[in-house]
């Protein structure tokens, strides 16, 4: 018998005995569990991470097969198509010069092209199309846009491993509160809920913070670290995110040299030596993005939870890289602040340090803006910059009025519009509905109200609504000389704000088991039957019983 066999049944051994054990006998078998070696609880562990590693990347083996790539273009094409407008999705093109129809022409030949190289160990990513976008809050922040095969492949690596980077977010029923970003069953309405009922505990004062160029400023080494420890050193996970975070990117910019704004899908790039070098930060866009991010994060989530909370009473929110800690007393906002920002200073990160970024927030004098959303002791609205960009979409739509074919009739134009567009806009993308319960499938509608359901200030809905039929009106008037009352807005089947609020709020969700049609589900019974799932399952218990048992000994 090997000596970690010997070590194992010594460790099954203290388990029982720990199990039945208490006082003196406890401690004493705790004791004897000291003289385990940390060489042997090092071989163990690495035993345990070996076949864990094995185990996904026979994972991926599965999902990087030919069809499983066809069916990621496919969810995102179906992703990328506008439904109130026909014609193609709109796929935007890198810097191979492929273009949509070009790719889906020649789906089956590629995705086995796709498949031999991932399967091979040998696939390189793109360089990234590098453009700089406006953000709401001001500023400007640069979007990676990456080539066609690079999207599938970007997909079909997060859906095989995000199940076991999400095992971490839900250690804890606390951890899993905690960060409401690019995770399923997650958002930001369920965060700014979660916020709102804070409030409610009497949790007023906050301490409002922003992360200086959280994506551009990741430190690789960190990062590196934590995948290696996550994957093992050489996995073929391991491999892919570390190619996918040193990818560079490249300025598009047109033939006169003049950088493209956001709609470029078109238009094939310039390769004229410009690509920057990743040295830090990670390309933004994609969906591995912000699952690394969170990744990143994960240490400082443990720490504001295990051990700032136990200094203080709080309360604490992520999204991304900005959060929220709420706390009951006022003087106790600049202590954590300080706290804070050493902490990320640890994990090479900077707080902001300007007032309009990282603000401290007394919320029964102020309000509180968090992921789109306005707080105050009783309710929860709409942040008045949301509103604002969500006028200036309904004027765009009206603005395009004119060029929509519905014949001259300036009555029948004006039901086309009330029908086709601004319910459209209302309702959003619709429901899918299940067939057994007639219950509603998925987390929420994808529509403007659908995300801003949770607020409690009815008066900024009813105000909007006032102000669609107001500018719907003006233009039926100038444009065509058509008086519109309010009856004709319901003869047309307007549905309002207040009305899909309501239906939203009164709406049942499916309460069938039913499998979700994600890719990540796609292989689970198949994933769990292989050879090496049962033995993995066995040492991922031995080494958590492990780090329970050391954790007792420290403690003690």
């Amino acid at each position: 018998m090997t000596g970690v066999s010997l070590y194992l049944l010594e460790i099954i051994g203290i388990g029982y005995t720990l199990h039945h054990s208490r006082g003196d006998r406890l401690r004493e078998c705790l004791a004897f569990s000291v003289r385990l070696s940390s060489k042997h609880f090092q071989i163990i562990k690495s035993l345990q991470n070996k076949n864990m590693s094995r185990s996904l990347d026979d994972l991926l083996t599965e999902y990087f097969q030919p069809e499983k790539l066809k069916a990621a273009f496919k969810a995102y094409e179906q992703q990328k198509t506008d439904f109130l407008q026909q014609g193609e999705p709109k796929v935007q093109m890198g810097v191979d010069g492929i273009s949509y129809p070009t790719f889906k022409k020649e789906l089956d030949l590629r995705c086995q092209l796709l498949s031999n190289r991932l399967l091979k160990g040998t696939y390189q990513f793109y360089t990234f199309r590098e453009i700089e976008i406006s953000k709401p809050s001001g500023g400007k922040r640069v979007l990676s846009i990456a080539t066609i095969r690079d999207v599938i492949v970007q997909k079909v690596l997060y859906d095989a491993i995000y199940k076991e980077i999400e095992k971490d977010f839900q250690a804890t029923s606390k951890l899993d509160k905690v960060s409401f970003a690019y995770r399923k069953g997650k958002s930001a309405p369920y965060a700014a809920s979660l916020i709102h009922y804070y409030i409610k505990q009497g949790f007023i004062f906050a301490l409002d913070a922003d992360i200086v160029k959280f994506f551009d400023k990741l430190s690789h080494e960190y990062l590196f670290e934590i995948i290696e420890i996550k994957f093992g050193q050489n996995t073929l996970a391991t491999k892919l995110l570390r190619r996918f975070i040193k990818t560079g990117g490249l300025p598009h910019k047109n033939q006169c040299g003049k950088t493209y704004r956001y709609r470029f899908h078109h238009h094939k790039p310039i390769l004229n030596n410009q690509r920057i070098i990743r040295t830090q930060g990670i390309p933004q866009g994609g969906v591995l993005s912000g699952m690394l991010a969170n990744l990143y994060l994960h240490e400082f989530d443990c720490w504001v939870l295990n051990d700032l909370s136990k200094k203080y009473s709080l309360r604490y929110v992520r999204y991304a890289d900005d959060f929220v800690i709420l706390l009951k007393e006022k003087e106790l906002i600049p202590l954590v602040h300080q706290e804070v920002a050493q902490k990320l200073q640890d994990i090479k990160l900077e707080l902001h340090t300007d007032e309009s970024k990282t603000k401290h927030v007394d919320i029964a004098k102020d309000f509180l803006e968090f992921v789109g959303f306005q707080f105050n002791l009783e309710h929860i609205k709409v942040k008045p910059g949301n509103i604002i960009r969500f006028q200036e979409r309904i004027i765009e739509k009206i603005n395009k009025e004119p060029s929509y074919k519905t014949g001259e009739n300036s009555k029948r134009r004006f039901n086309f519009f009330i029908k086709y567009v601004i319910n459209k806009k209302v309702t959003g993308r619709g429901e899918k509905i299940c067939d057994e319960c007639s219950g509603v499938l998925g987390e929420r509608v994808k529509s403007w109200m659908g995300f801003f359901m949770g607020i409690t200030d009815i008066q900024q809905i009813r105000e909007l609504d006032k102000w669609i039929r107001k500018e719907v009106s003006k233009h039926f008037y100038t444009k065509y000389q058509l008086r519109l009352k309010k009856s004709d807005f319901k003869n047309a089947g307007l549905i309002t704000l207040e009305q899909e609020y309501y239906r939203l709020h009164k709406r049942k969700k499916c309460l069938c088991e039913k499998p979700n049609c994600s890719l990540s589900q796609m292989n689970d019974s198949k994933a769990i039957q292989d050879t090496g799932a049962s033995q993995t399952i066995s040492w991922n218990f031995i080494g958590n019983f492990l780090e329970i048992i050391f954790r007792k000994l420290f403690a003690l």
